[in-house]
């Protein structure tokens, strides 16, 4: 293995723990839990339904994509 193949690999690797990481934090805050209205789970902020992509991709979602971004920036 060169240097080259060696670099390659350890970038892969930080990668996917960047990313397992980030798939792993929590996509919401202290005591805060899923709100349904009439069996629909909605958006804690904008009461709009959550898509169904988000909640495939994050089955944890508690905002739609949006109020999230702005949730994040908040709170950091």
């Amino acid at each position: 293995m060169d240097e080259a193949d060696y670099a390659k690999e350890r970038e892969m690797l930080h990668r996917k723990l960047a990313l397992e990481a980030q798939q792993n934090k929590p996509d919401r805050g202290p005591g805060e839990e899923p709100f349904e209205i009439e069996g629909v789970r909605v958006c804690l902020d904008c009461f709009d339904p959550i898509p169904a992509a988000r909640l495939a991709a994050r089955p944890d979602a508690v905002r739609c994509v949006d109020c999230k971004e702005r949730w994040e920036k908040k709170n950091q």
